[in-house]
């Protein structure tokens, strides 16, 4: 049934379109679970299912298989840690340098990294995971560079680094954050945070100055 077929329509008290949104809700909670824990490889929709206290036909009106429901996680995600970390930028457009990638490295840490179910999938399960996933983890990966190199280019432009191939940078700096969040999110126990974030404004730091 099309979605304006359902406009309008109530189910046991409730909007259709308000029980839909619930269902995918849950599903995609769900797909965190099932994707972090089993990993995506060795995850099923039954196990989906299963955890989403859902039946298979309710998953295939809302993803086409477990593909769909990976790439919406993962984009949601990363959406989320973008916002955070643009918000972070923009706060500290006037601070130094320094305090602007402390405030950045903690945004981002935050969003994807104090759910370790978060940072598993958006750090991990999505590499590898087929061509169509792939493309789009890359695809990403270029719009993070461009974003933290149009913030390094700022900094640069105040004299406090200097100018370079902060494009190759960007995507160093990338993969040393992502691969010490993924650490410290499933980490029993977790080193503070605060001194996870000195070490890796240390880093950020001493690449764009180098």
């Amino acid at each position: 049934m099309s979605q304006d077929a359902n406009t309008g329509r109530m189910y046991a008290g409730q909007p259709v379109e308000d029980r839909q949104r619930q269902r995918r809700a849950r599903f995609l909670e769900s797909g965190l679970t099932v994707f972090a824990r089993d990993g995506y490889a060795n995850s099923s929709v039954g196990a989906i299912c299963k955890d989403a206290g859902l039946s298979s036909r309710q998953f295939y009106e809302e993803f086409s298989g477990r593909e769909s429901l990976l790439l919406e996680l993962y984009e949601h995600i990363d959406r989320e840690c973008r916002d955070a970390v643009t918000k972070a930028l923009a706060v500290t457009g006037d601070a130094s340098a320094l305090v602007r990638i402390d405030a950045a490295t903690r945004a981002y840490i935050e969003s994807v990294g104090t759910d370790p179910r978060r940072a598993r999938v958006a750090l991990v399960e999505v590499v590898g995971a087929g061509p169509k996933v792939e493309k789009f983890r890359l695809e990403l990966r270029r719009v993070w560079g461009a974003m933290l190199a149009d913030a390094v280019e700022a900094a640069a432009g105040h004299g406090e680094v200097p100018a370079g191939d902060y494009d190759m940078r960007v995507l160093a700096v990338i993969g040393a954050v992502n691969y010490v969040v993924d650490a410290w999110s499933g980490a029993d126990p977790r080193p503070p945070l605060d001194d996870v974030i000195a070490v890796l404004s240390r880093v950020i730091l001493g690449a764009v100055r180098a």
